[in-house]
């Protein structure tokens, strides 16, 4: 079926520029199949009369603005029918504290982790830091890698926040204990039976960091299907589990680290997955057998079938 689209991406938010890309590939892949798109390259926030009337509309402003739930809300606010999960799921998986609460709700495991307020004085010993090793901090409301800083120990902790305050301000940020890894991503996307996970990707950085520069920016990145089917089935299970506790809808994708013991953690929930082609949805998808444009079209067609049960 052949649909027309509105694309929204850029935004006020610090991944604009990848938002770009997303919106420019998947605007591609809908077009070749035959789609009516319009793009919108949003600079701050969205003008519902940007959009035409009666169409779908695919969001793809990554992060703030976009992802976490306020864009939704402009659209639900208008009736308007969207790629996506709704305000609700959007808001909780934004909030990284929040999201691990839900995670273990559902009996799945995170690792430790402590939500700071940079505008009050602390001290690492009032946080109750359970080991002496590497720690993790990164925003508490931002975009997947936006921001990552690495701890070696908890005597750097205030260093680093010092850094993170000269370059970003006061912004409530989570402080987590660092696991040893090695690090797993697993998209899950919706179809008739429900949600579904693709095959499991296991990544690895050559800087040892899967922040915002290995994931878009160097070529030195390996993400590849993990290849032993037992463990690709117990994170394609952690990521339906997360999925669908966080009440998430058309897509998602869930960050994994293994544990030291041999067991595995979930890191974060992304409601709104990059799109372009070095993004981990599209790579998930091609392991799965899927191409760029059969994906992106699937992604739409999940939409438009709520938009035609829309009274």
């Amino acid at each position: 079926m052949n649909l027309s689209i509105d694309i929204i991406m850029g935004g006020p938010g610090r991944e604009a520029a990848v938002s770009r890309r997303s919106g420019a590939a998947v605007a591609a892949a809908l077009t070749r199949l035959g789609h009516d798109v319009q793009l919108i390259d949003l600079k701050a926030e969205l003008e519902i009369a940007s959009l035409r009337a009666g169409t779908l509309v695919f969001n793809l402003v990554h992060g703030t603005y976009g992802e976490d739930g306020r864009l939704q809300a402009v659209l639900e606010a208008a009736g308007r029918t969207y790629v996506g999960s709704d305000a609700v799921a959007s808001r909780l998986c934004m909030d990284k504290a929040a999201t691990k609460a839900r995670l273990v709700q559902a009996g799945l495991r995170v690792p430790w982790g402590v939500r700071l307020d940079l505008t009050r004085p602390f001290s690492p010993r009032d946080l109750k830091i359970p080991h002496h090793a590497g720690l993790v901090l990164k925003p508490a409301c931002d975009g997947s890698s936006v921001g990552l800083r690495m701890v070696a120990n908890p005597g750097f902790i205030l260093p680093a926040i010092e850094e993170i305050i000269r370059e970003l301000g006061p912004v409530p940020y989570l402080l987590e204990e660092r696991l040893p890894g090695p690090e797993f991503t697993v998209a899950v996307i919706e179809d008739e039976q429900g949600a579904r996970a693709l095959p499991p990707l296991q990544i690895s950085a050559a800087a040892g960091v899967f922040d915002y520069q290995a994931k878009y920016h160097r070529n030195d990145t390996i993400e590849e299907p993990v290849a032993d089917a037992a463990l690709a089935k117990i994170l394609g299970d952690i990521g339906c589990t997360a999925h669908r506790a966080c009440g998430c809808r058309d897509i998602s994708r869930t960050d994994i680290m293994a544990t030291a013991d041999g067991g595995h953690a979930a890191l974060e929930v992304n409601t709104l997955p990059g799109m372009t082609d070095a993004s981990l949805a599209p790579k998930a998808a091609a392991a799965a057998g899927m191409s760029y444009d059969q994906f992106a079209n699937h992604l739409v067609q999940r939409a438009a079938a709520r938009m035609s049960r829309t009274p």
